[in-house]
């Protein structure tokens, strides 16, 4: 079982969805916006744009997610997505090591596969590095425009701070029944 997947989107096809996710109203990313009134930039700090849940790049995302559940042999049931979310790191942004579902938290859907697209070219920026802790042991996403990379929401990761230029990602979330 693979602890990650990574496919290949045609980089022209990312440039377009971020041209397109740019002219949406950014704001500043919370760690829980239902709860969180001020804002706590030492866990994470980006900028944030929630794209309509129909948007045609996010049924890419989804299939790139539901082949890396079936090729990766995760197998996870898989019966929902979350809207995909561009996110922005400029300088001195990071999102520190977190997982993104929430085991045992009653509620009857979990964040089962993380998808992630880098939107821009790794030359357009410094830093801003995704690593996975993956048992143990610090793993390093080698990607370039378009890579998408897929791995089960539980696995630790956390985007390094950016200490030049722009970091563009998309990111969705593939939900099923809560983890038994």
């Amino acid at each position: 079982m693979e602890k990650f997947f990574i496919n290949q989107i045609p980089s022209i096809i990312s440039e377009i969805a971020a041209k397109e996710f740019e002219q949406i109203e950014p704001f500043d990313a919370k760690m829980n916006p239902d709860t969180e009134t001020t804002l706590d930039h030492s866990q994470r700090y980006t900028t944030v744009r929630g794209v309509d849940h129909w948007n045609w790049f996010g049924g890419i995302m989804y299939q790139c997610g539901l082949e890396a559940n079936v090729k990766a042999g995760w197998n996870f049931y898989i019966d929902s997505q979350e809207q995909v979310q561009f996110a922005t790191y400029e300088e001195g942004m990071h999102y520190n090591w977190h997982i993104d579902t929430f085991l045992l938290s009653g509620q009857p859907l979990d964040r089962k596969v993380t998808v992630i697209c880098l939107m821009n070219d790794p030359s357009e920026f410094e830093g801003g590095e995704l690593q996975l802790n993956i048992d143990g042991k610090i793993l390093e996403a080698q990607l370039r425009k378009g890579s998408v990379i897929a791995f089960p929401s539980f696995i630790l990761h956390r985007v390094t701070p950016v200490t030049k230029g722009v970091r563009k990602t998309a990111v969705m979330w593939l939900n099923g029944p809560a983890f038994k």
